[in-house]
């Protein structure tokens, strides 16, 4: 097994990810699927010997020390790939993200304008979140890709590893990686404000110290982007709420209320003609009746504010994928396994909505259509 050529081939097989585990074959992620190549089982030894030509002597200690390691790793063809090493029933595991060197434009990436708009704000909280794989870390990549292009700004990225990595144009761009620039988030973030950025890019908001020095930035005037792994726009909410006791909580629910202007929650789906896949989007921004609504704990309601929110580019995952599913991108099966609702889904495919949420929504498409 020769681990470059199998990193190399990614590209040309339109594979995101490389799976390798003792006793079966090399296995590609393609298009979503997990496909396993036609080679031989790996051995300890294959695999050992793969993870070693690619590690730093700071980095061999490091894994002898902890079952887990992070790092991005760029071959000499010029791709580069987030990898992470990890320890499973005695064994050395693999997986290799392919950190695509792509148009980073957002209609090229079937983003909304909404994403430039939160690209641009002067200050604030803009979480993307979504599943590992689902665009998070290319999306923010074109966040700070048309900052970098359009606008003369101090931008600092804490990252864990650093994955895109940025030339400065017209801002200064400084990346600071875990582990080895920094060691840790919360260090990072304990002296970023003293740095003068204007945009703080947060890889992954994972403690509460975390998640209170970012609120905190985005009150003080910095624009703050960062990602969590929940699936939806409430259980983002939740998820902050629930890291901290409950004499804090309430505080927590205004600080947000003041610094949060966006969630956008990402799903990557399938395209109907097979080309690849598309996002699906849920977005809150924050109007102040959502405000309102974060300070009152009240995030039960945030989806029908949703559903009613399109002029202020807000939208559900069901909305989204009604959009991408009329278009004919993606299929009625697609659509359905991504829905948070699928039987709300199956009744809105059919022209049957319940509420005049989804009416006015299903109306002002068939006005646009009809203009």
């Amino acid at each position: 097994m020769d681990i470059f050529t199998l990193l190399r081939d990614m590209r040309s097989s339109h594979a995101s990810d490389l799976y390798l585990k003792v006793g079966i074959p090399p296995c590609y992620r393609i298009h979503g699927v997990i496909e396993r190549l036609d080679m031989p089982s790996l051995t300890d030894a294959e695999i050992d010997d793969a993870s070693r030509v690619m590690l730093t002597d700071h980095q061999k200690s490091i894994f002898q020390e902890r079952p887990d390691l992070d790092f991005a790793y760029t071959i000499e063809s010029g791709e580069r790939f987030r990898i992470n090493l990890f320890r499973q029933q005695g064994h050395i595991g693999m997986a290799a993200r392919c950190i695509l060197d792509e148009d980073l434009r957002f209609n090229t990436l079937g983003l909304p304008p909404i994403l430039q708009e939160f690209s641009e704000l002067p200050r604030g909280l803009v979480l993307l979140t979504g599943a590992t794989g689902s665009g998070k870390s290319t999306t923010l990549a074109a966040m700070i890709t048309h900052v970098n292009k359009q606008f003369a700004k101090h931008v600092m990225t804490i990252e864990d590893p650093i994955e895109f990595v940025y030339k400065d144009e017209r801002s200064v761009i400084n990346q600071r990686e875990v582990g080895y620039d920094t060691q840790s988030f919360t260090d990072a973030l304990r002296h970023v404000v003293r740095q003068s950025p204007d945009i703080i890019l947060i890889g992954e908001m994972r403690d509460s110290d975390t998640m209170m020095t970012a609120i905190s930035a985005a009150e003080t005037g910095h624009l703050v982007l960062s990602t969590l792994h929940t699936t939806d726009v409430v259980h983002t909410l939740d998820r902050i709420i629930n890291y901290f006791p409950d004499h804090l909580k309430a505080q927590v629910r205004e600080e947000l209320a003041l610094s949060l202007e966006g969630i956008v929650a990402m799903r990557l789906l399938r395209r109907k003609d097979g080309n690849g896949r598309v996002p699906a989007l849920e977005i809150l921004r924050a109007t102040p009746l959502v405000r309102k609504t974060l300070r009152q704990g009240e995030h039960w309601n945030l989806p029908e504010i949703m559903q009613k929110g399109k002029e202020f580019g807000m939208q559900t995952f069901n909305q989204s994928l009604l959009a991408l599913y009329r278009q004919e991108t993606i299929t009625f099966e697609e659509a359905i396994t991504a829905s948070s609702n699928p039987e709300e889904f199956k009744m809105n495919a059919r022209g049957m909505f319940t509420g005049s949420d989804s009416i006015s929504f299903f109306h002002r498409d068939d006005e646009v259509e009809s203009a």
